[in-house]
């Protein structure tokens, strides 16, 4: 490729080389992106995969949850992210375990009825609580200078955080859980897509878990109206108002600091 006139090069038109390239190109910067795909978006393009179905599908992302509040409102983004009511579903021989996103009578009705007490119940309940008091320690590190893993700890209970953070997820889900449905409800946020294990001394298993809890500081995963379509279309707008140039169809074969 030709050098390029732009003072700062952005290889890849995905979500988070938009929201970089337009953080940039507000500061007075000169910007340019170069993707090699013919559209831009990455993770969260979606395209009409159905010949004469006028339906937009994403190929990876479909919803939203680790995009932060104050991203959206700094850029300006006209995006509408709805909550779902349900957070899961899971068949159990003719009936299920149902989970509310605000947790309420149909969650606990569901929790005894598949484990005939209020035990596992109560135990999902405190499981909860911590979630909710980590995720509000851990989400701002998002989009802040990270702070000193002693100042995280310190700030919430020792013993969740070691169990989160420092020791194999599969030991906590054992040791709090006993019914395999919930074990198996707790742990598909810590494995999906991980191709790790309940164990595995990594701790990948725990980094995908708490990536999956701590959006917006209580992990709820909202749906954009429009599709994940529409969450591309807002970051092309919001770039291209700044000045970002584009190009698509450019793969970068190298690159040669000047």
């Amino acid at each position: 490729m030709t050098r390029s006139r732009s003072e700062i090069v952005v290889i890849g038109g995905g979500h988070n080389g938009l929201v970089a390239a337009t953080y940039l190109a507000r500061t007075g910067c000169q910007v340019s992106i170069i993707e090699a795909r013919s559209e831009l978006g990455g993770a969260v393009a979606s395209k009409e995969v159905f010949d004469g179905v006028a339906a937009r599908l994403s190929r990876f992302s479909y919803l939203v949850s680790l995009l932060p509040n104050s991203i959206i409102e700094e850029l300006g983004l006209r995006l509408e992210l709805r909550p779902r009511q349900v957070r899961s579903y899971t068949p159990v021989d003719s009936s299920g375990l149902l989970i509310e996103r605000q947790e309420g009578r149909i969650t606990r009705d569901s929790f005894r009825a598949l484990t005939g007490d209020e035990r596992e119940y109560q135990a999902w309940s405190e499981f909860e609580a911590g979630l909710r008091e980590l995720a509000a320690v851990l989400e701002p590190t998002l989009t802040e200078p990270l702070p000193r893993v002693s100042a995280l700890r310190a700030q919430v209970d020792q013993e969740f955080w070691a169990s989160m953070v420092e020791r194999p997820l599969g030991q906590f889900i054992e040791a709090r859980f006993a019914d395999d449905t919930v074990r198996g409800v707790v742990l598909t946020d810590a494995m999906i897509g991980s191709l790790t294990s309940a164990h595995d001394p990594s701790l990948r298993q725990n980094r995908c878990f708490l990536y999956h809890m701590i959006g917006n500081g209580n992990g709820e995963w909202r749906v954009p109206v429009g599709g994940m379509g529409a969450v591309t279309a807002e970051l092309v707008r919001v770039a291209q108002e700044a000045g970002v140039s584009i190009r698509l169809g450019c793969p970068v074969d190298a690159i040669k600091p000047l």
